[in-house]
């Protein structure tokens, strides 16, 4: 029946035997019939929204959509100076436009925002997520990432995430899937890679892992890998040098084209550079943990891992108290409240903030640091299991790198954290899209683990409740942050139309 024994991990040490053949089979099956049912039902919400709910442009819609609009009209010089972001939406909103604008009923403005739902529910899914479910099928789900709580708020709206996150991430399937052989399918990934910059700048620090994914897969074959980090570092930076033309001058283009951009704007930020300067705001990283905590509850719950957390506090209380203390003062000197947080209610950071993050020294302090350590926790533990293990001495037995399994190495899961903390620590402005990103990325490389939510895994076990679980917690999210969004209506003075709830 395909099944493989595992150890569980940690404290309780129990074999048990993972139906890895029916695990897939029944993912595959979910996957299909799940998928048209999701699809059918956004695209209900999307028809309500635009035609009832929401036919009028909303929060930062009104910069994309009148940026769209000179496009349209041929007014390709002029630049709207409240986008902070380069073209990239506006370019494929034209496109969108123009190959949609045959169905004479449909507002300028709906047409524009099927652009992000055409890309949640179509390219997402099937064109970025499957090639590489098929080859980590039991890692994830594309129709439960399809319905992220972070992303689906987007697919409705005229926004830059979706897109984003489609292009960067496609640069990931394509330089690990490698669907066109592997030097086309290296510079198509740098391509998709390159493009994503043009949704949202700081997706070249994503250029950066993908870059070292790319190198690191062949490094760890041709330069034999072992237990020892140190040596592997230095197997990684020769490997690159030896191969630049072929792996790293791919995405060494895009650094260059990015530094040049770098120069001649002055700023990594376009347009409104006032609002959005660049700055150390470390509490954000602890931010992006809680929320990746929070969404992947259903991937780590469980008696193991709250044991063992505990286990760790009670062998060692003085290194918890050191590092309570630590997260303690980069919450005092390294916490930004940017004007924007506390001035717009339409967002569920402004609530988050008022009512728990920033209500008071005692919850700000005692009350959060434990949770960002426990989110820190869950963020490192989640992914150690699904990180590779090398031989001391023998060498890796596979030889083709697509052949290797979807893991990360200690130096690519080193790569994710800094790429993490680079990508959300300067933003001055606590933001969720933000951490689309990360837990995406982060989200692709964990294993779902086999064992029971609570109690021990005993004969034969499967994943499935747990891929079915985190579907149903995305779409109970989703469904509450819907009721909140049609229920609760803000009358703004600057505003003529209702205004509504948010990420």
């Amino acid at each position: 029946m395909g099944c493989t024994c595992d150890e569980e991990r940690d404290h309780a040490a129990v074999e048990f035997c993972r139906d890895v053949e029916k695990e897939v089979v029944s993912g595959i099956t979910l996957n299909i019939i799940m998928w048209p049912i999701i699809s059918a039902l956004f695209c209900y919400v999307a028809y309500t929204l635009n035609t009832t709910g929401l036919p009028y442009v909303f929060i930062d819609e009104k910069f994309h959509v009148d940026q769209t609009l000179r496009y349209l009209r041929g007014e390709w010089s002029s630049w709207n100076g409240k986008i902070t972001t380069p073209p990239g939406l506006y370019l494929l909103g034209w496109l969108q436009y123009h190959a949609t604008r045959f169905v004479s009923n449909w507002s300028t403005l709906s047409v524009l925002r099927l652009t992000n739902l055409v890309g949640g529910l179509i390219v997402w899914p099937w064109v970025v997520l499957r090639p590489m479910y098929l080859f980590h099928a039991l890692g994830f789900w594309p129709v439960t990432l399809m319905c992220f709580p972070l992303m689906v708020s987007y697919y409705f709206l005229y926004y830059t995430d979706v897109w984003s996150v489609i292009f960067i991430i496609e640069s990931l399937n394509l330089a690990l899937v490698l669907p066109f052989g592997e030097t086309c399918s290296i510079w198509l990934s740098a391509l998709c890679g390159l493009i994503s910059c043009f949704f949202r700048q700081t997706n070249i620090v994503w250029n950066v892992f993908i870059m070292i994914l790319v190198v690191e897969r062949r490094a760890m074959i041709q330069k034999n890998f072992n237990n020892l980090s140190f040596n592997n570092y230095l197997k990684l930076f020769l490997h690159s040098l030896e191969n630049f033309h072929s792996l790293v001058l791919p995405y060494f283009i895009n650094f260059a084209l990015f530094l040049i951009f770098l120069v001649y704007n002055r700023s990594i930020t376009l347009g409104d550079k006032g609002n959005h300067v660049a700055g150390l705001h470390i509490v954000q990283f602890f931010y992006c943990l809680m929320f990746i905590a929070f969404f992947s509850l259903p991937v780590w719950f469980s008696k193991q891992v709250t044991l063992s957390y505990m286990i760790r506090f009670v062998m060692n209380p003085v290194k918890y108290i050191l590092e309570l203390f630590g997260i303690m003062l980069i919450i005092r000197f390294f916490s930004v409240v940017h004007p924007f947080l506390l001035a717009d209610n339409r967002h569920i950071t402004f609530y988050l903030f008022k009512r728990l993050i920033g209500r008071g020294q005692l919850v700000k302090y005692w009350v959060m640091a434990p949770i960002y350590h426990f989110s820190t926790y869950i963020y490192l533990e989640v992914m150690r299991p699904s990180t590779m293990i090398f031989h001391p001495i023998l060498p890796i037995e596979v030889k083709d790198p697509i052949d290797l399994p979807f893991q990360l190495s200690n130096i690519s899961w080193t790569a994710l954290i800094l790429c993490t903390f680079m990508t959300v620590v300067p933003s001055p402005l606590f933001e969720p899209r933000y951490y689309i990103l990360p837990f995406i990325f982060w989200r692709i490389f964990v294993t779902m683990p086999p064992e029971p939510f609570w109690g021990n895994a005993e004969g034969t076990v499967t994943a499935t409740k747990r891929h079915l679980s985190e579907f149903a917690w995305f779409m109970l999210i989703n469904v509450m942050l819907y009721i909140i969004f049609k229920r609760v209506d803000i009358k703004w003075e600057t505003e003529t139309t209702l205004q509504h709830i948010i990420w």
